[in-house]
């Protein structure tokens, strides 16, 4: 459906993704060029919704004149390829979206290995990590090779949508940027805040493979107190309703995160436990068939807990182990 907020130089387009996450939020901006803020999930009645939705504008695919992505997730650059073979236009990111959307094999094969290396350090048996590292959903992209006009990072300026500040924000993605309009305080911030459900805090392999790996729930945390710290009047999340009040749901979700960081230090006073232990306490029921998210949420509240220096970390036998 198109959402109707009666927001400036701003239509809001809700397409289909067919996952527990719900529709997905596009953008149109009117500014000086007309941008499109994201691309949903390459499916027939997204693409067909989104056609329709254009119609009602009086528009049509050829009318776009360029295209923004908030990160490099299936929902959001998955019509990428079907707009770009009608209309051939920029496409501008962060630089992290670089390999997914040039289907770089290197990449994905580095990360590959990445994670069945972190499966084992996480004391995952090596076969299983071996298998897991190949399953893993984060190898994924646009069938063609999209190259990125211009890469978007902190301060960037965006050609066309001079109303318009890049601001970095990763943790959901190494890819993820938000933009923010400063004259009536309006953030799209992608999926870095969703109303009512979790964001999602995903571990990725490097970029560079030689550099250490992210840690994406300090990045989370750090970013939405640079969020904080910003005047917003209202946020655009990239699924879900509108947010009134951002430095309110900011401070549900930090109490969310300290409370489950909390639960974890408490598994660990006076123990040693590896990644694997931790997850069976936590999840004894349904572990076995999500480890990979589950592994991947447990270790950036491991990481978390270790930057405050509430936890220590000890490497045993190439797996490490965790105690408070």
């Amino acid at each position: 459906m198109i959402i109707s907020n009666k927001i400036d130089g701003i239509e809001v387009l809700e397409l289909p993704t067919n996952w527990p996450v719900g529709p997905v939020n596009l953008f149109l901006i009117f500014g000086e060029k007309l941008t499109l803020v994201d691309c949903g999930r390459r499916l027939e009645p997204a693409w067909e919704q989104f056609n329709s939705f254009l119609g009602q504008l009086g528009l049509s695919v050829m009318d776009i004149e360029q295209i923004v992505l908030t990160h490099h997730h299936g929902d959001h650059i998955g019509l990428l390829d079907w707009i770009l073979d009608k209309n051939p236009i920029p496409v501008y990111a962060h630089a992290n979206c670089r390999p997914y959307l040039t289907n770089d094999s290197a990449h994905f094969e580095n990360g590959n290995t990445f994670f069945k290396q972190f499966y084992k350090e996480f004391g995952i048996p090596a076969e299983l990590a071996k298998k897991l590292s190949r399953k893993k959903g984060w190898n994924q992209g646009p069938k063609n090779k999209i190259i990125i006009e211009q890469e978007l990072d902190e301060g960037v300026a965006i050609p066309g949508l001079s109303e318009w500040q890049v601001i970095e924000t990763k943790g959901h993605a190494q890819s993820h940027i938000s933009l923010y309009r400063p004259r009536d305080q309006v953030l799209l911030c992608g999926d870095h805040l969703i109303k009512h459900s979790p964001a999602g805090i995903f571990l990725e392999p490097p970029i560079y493979p030689e550099t250490e790996r992210s840690k994406p729930l300090i990045q989370y945390v750090n970013n939405l107190h640079k969020l904080l710290r910003l005047p917003v009047k209202l946020t655009l999340s990239g699924h879900g309703e509108r947010i009134d009040d951002l430095p309110e749901l900011i401070n549900e979700t930090f109490e969310k995160i300290d409370k489950r960081a909390l639960r974890i230090k408490k598994l660990l006073v006076n123990q040693q436990k590896n990644g694997l232990e931790i997850v069976k306490e936590l999840y004894p029921n349904k572990y076995e068939d999500a480890v990979v998210l589950l592994a991947s949420d447990t270790v950036g509240l491991l990481d978390l807990l270790l930057d405050r220096k509430e936890i220590a970390a000890l490497e045993i036998d190439g797996v490490i182990y965790y105690s408070a």
